[in-house]
């Protein structure tokens, strides 16, 4: 059975962190990513939101963090799921067959956006179909979009965009929208339109692009067309945290997984970092917590008794 000082089970931005960290630290550091490496990241069209940097395709910066990690002598695996943990014993048991054993473990799982189930929205993911405003937000300036979404998230999205594209469409199920006060009357004072008791049921494109979306109305069941450059989708995350829940880390009501100041979770030695911590799901949130995660797994090991 091989022995790891640390292993982070996810292959996102907070993962190649930990990874990059640990490497550093002269930590025997393995990354899991049960798909691509990169996440969310890899397939981002544009980042330009990354301190330091001019903005770079997410799979450039992806190649970059990979680069990094495997530099300082981290381990990457992709295509590997861990399936269960024994949390007493830290033991991995990957979807392999296979079994690790790790002195520390940090999950750096993530969190999923909700999808709509439509027909177009795989095909146009990146193609003018997102569920970032903050990271895509320029790439429509001046042209004509809408966001599907009720939430205090979608009206934090759509504010941002409000700034920035030329016409704004808030598509949502109900006749008004579920946000708090505060972000309403925020709304109510940008040029934002509405689309009330309305779904989407397809997005259409030329083959390259996003050109229009087909909204039902849930009362009348009208079908109307749209015209529209860019869909924004805003309807909520699942943290992928099943595996955690499994293995008796605790989580808030949202199925979050609970974490301290050192980003260590209820059981001494298992930390986590990035989306699945819920907050703001931020590329330098992610690494931020990974960094900290990882500094505090780098004292664990030593008998430090405190946190940095």
């Amino acid at each position: 059975m091989q022995e790891y000082d640390i292993v982070a089970i996810g292959g996102g931005p907070a993962g190649l962190t930990v990874g990059l960290y640990g490497g550093r630290y002269g930590l025997k550091t393995l990354v899991l990513e049960k798909e691509l490496v990169g996440g969310a990241m890899a397939i981002s069209p544009l980042i330009e939101n990354y301190p330091g940097l001019e903005p770079i395709k997410g799979m450039d910066l992806t190649e970059r963090m990979k680069r990094q990690c495997q530099f300082y002598g981290a381990e990457l695996r992709e295509l590997t799921k861990v399936t269960t943990i024994d949390p007493d014993e830290k033991i991995l048991t990957l979807s392999t067959g296979e079994k690790i054993k790790a002195k520390v473990i940090i999950f750096t799982t993530g969190s999923r956006a909700r999808k709509l189930n439509v027909p177009g929205e795989e095909q146009y993911t990146g193609k003018g179909v997102s569920w970032c405003a903050t990271c895509d937000g320029h790439f429509f300036r001046n042209k004509k979009v809408i966001i599907v979404g009720g939430g205090n998230s979608a009206a934090i999205e759509a504010l941002h965009l409000a700034g920035i594209v030329g016409e704004l469409y808030m598509v949502h199920r109900r006749d008004k929208l579920r946000a708090e006060e505060a972000y309403m009357k925020k709304i109510e004072e940008a040029n934002i339109n509405f689309y009330w008791n309305s779904i989407v049921k397809e997005i259409i494109g030329d083959g390259h692009k996003v050109t229009a979306v087909k909204l039902q109305n849930v009362k009348t069941d009208e079908i109307t067309e749209v015209p529209v450059n860019g869909i924004f989708i805003s309807i909520g995350y699942d943290p992928n945290s099943e595996l955690a829940v499994e293995s008796g880390i605790e989580t808030d009501e949202n199925s979050y997984i609970k974490v301290d100041l050192k980003m260590q979770t209820n059981i001494p030695g298992i930390y986590a970092a990035g989306d699945i911590t819920g907050g703001q799901k931020q590329l330098t949130v992610s690494c931020g917590q990974a960094t900290t995660a990882t500094m505090n797994a780098f004292l664990y090991l030593h008998g430090g008794k405190w946190y940095l």
